[in-house]
């Protein structure tokens, strides 16, 4: 925690190396991609039984595959049994669930379908349809995660898929009471008790046979989805956590020490960075950390991430700004009493998080949009989790008579250019 303890300045012509010095271990990467090709590869050629094998290997858990699925049973009794133990936690995934879907609609609502009225008569358009087969994944490595079986399932119900099956690490002790009860509340009906890599290869070449897999997962899950990638769809190729804060010195040390520990508690890989307009504001939240990290149950998981990937740095405005746009950061907050001076700057993170007030962790549990947001700098070009992920649009085209016969001789000009003759012929054969 050296590093993280000794806030220091940087300028913009730091920006890139301090960037670069963020990124993934390329030789980790290599392994990685191995061992998923290696799971794949058997998943894809003897089936079950090499998923029951690996979850076996990685796991530690393996079932026969008659037990995979769990029964609609457990899911209403493990509801029941949350609402007599933890009512006042049914009734706040009740509450994360109905912001979730409400958002969600909303998302849906604005996706609309174009026609183009042709001189005519004939028409050209697009519309949305929904992605008909959904896996997602629901981790459950180091925790388990209800909330992201909420963010996942219900913008793919929302967008109209006729089938959402999901997959979730095992454990020895049986499934996780609350994953059960959360998809007893969202109504997910096919929930599937295998995780990693094999899961994914599940989800793809086993009986789901989905055309898109979505959710996060580690770095293997990640993997065995970009690997999959042209099989089927996928949401993302989803790295470590990372949340980027910019504050001034108003900003609450305790408060803003708080955030970054919120994203540095998920994985040893996580990255928290805070910049700052001064070293002794910094010099605060360096010390508020120091002491949670002391006294917190997550301390082995936040020595590990914060030693490695944490950052304190002190610069101006434009420096800063520099360095949002640089890293494209997954969680972005602004904790500044002007936020409204940085919004017009920020366009390359997955999300942000605008005032004091608005703790990243609120966007974790369901204020409305969605927590699976792009990472590892791809939100340069990629978009959070949504409505949109599920569905895909159709070009429509209905020429009348008249809009071909104009449309055949130009169309046949460039055909011919292009040395496509049975293209020209075609479109000669409507004049």
């Amino acid at each position: 925690m050296t590093l993280l303890l000794n806030p220091r300045r940087i300028s913009s012509s730091q920006v890139a190396a301090e960037v670069a010095a963020l990124g993934r271990d390329a030789a980790r990467d290599a392994e990685t991609e191995h061992t998923v090709r290696e799971v794949l590869t058997g998943v894809r050629d003897r089936g079950y039984p090499a998923v029951r094998e690996y979850s076996q290997r990685f796991d530690g858990v393996a079932c026969e595959e008659s037990a995979l699925r769990v029964e609609a049973a457990a899911l209403t009794s493990a509801l029941a049994t949350l609402e007599q133990s933890e009512p006042d936690l049914v009734a706040a995934l009740r509450t994360m669930i109905a912001n979730v879907r409400a958002f969600a609609e909303a998302e849906r609502r604005a996706l609309l379908d174009v026609e183009l009225t042709l001189p005519g008569g004939g028409t050209v358009g697009q519309r949305w349809l929904p992605i008909e087969r959904i896996g997602v994944y629901i981790p459950g490595g180091r925790a388990f995660y209800p909330s992201t079986l909420v963010m996942t399932v219900v913008p793919a119900q929302v967008a109209g898929a006729k089938r959402i099956v999901g997959v979730t690490p095992p454990r020895a002790e049986g499934p996780d009471l609350r994953v059960l009860a959360t998809a007893a509340l969202v109504g997910l009906e096919e929930l599937y008790l295998v995780g990693g890599a094999q899961g994914v290869g599940y989800l793809a070449y086993g009986a789901p046979a989905v055309d898109l897999i979505a959710g996060p997962g580690n770095r293997y899950v990640a993997e065995a989805k970009r690997q999959l990638l042209g099989r089927c769809g996928i949401d993302s190729v989803a790295g470590p956590t990372e949340v980027l804060i910019l504050a001034d010195d108003a900003a609450d040390p305790d408060a803003v020490a708080e955030d970054l520990l919120a994203q540095a508690e998920h994985d040893p890989d996580a990255a928290a960075v805070c910049i700052g307009e001064s070293e002794a504001w910094l010099g605060r939240v360096a010390e508020a950390l120091r002491k949670r990290i002391e006294s917190s149950a997550r301390r082995d998981v936040l020595a590990q991430s914060i030693g490695k990937h944490a950052r304190l740095y002190a610069a101006d405005f434009e420096t800063a700004v520099a360095f949002a746009e640089a890293w494209a950061p997954e969680h972005l907050e602004v904790a500044a009493a002007d936020p409204a001076r940085y919004l017009p700057r920020l366009h390359a993170a997955g999300a942000l998080f605008v005032g004091h007030a608005t703790a990243e962790a609120f966007g974790d549990y369901g204020v409305g949009p969605n927590h699976v947001l792009p990472t590892n700098r791809t939100a340069r070009f990629a978009s959070p989790l949504g409505v949109q992920t599920y569905m895909k649009r159709q070009s429509v085209l209905a020429l009348s008579a008249a809009d071909a016969a104009a449309a055949s001789p130009w169309v046949a000009r460039i055909a011919d250019a292009e040395g496509l003759v049975h293209h020209a012929s075609s479109a000669r054969l409507r004049k």
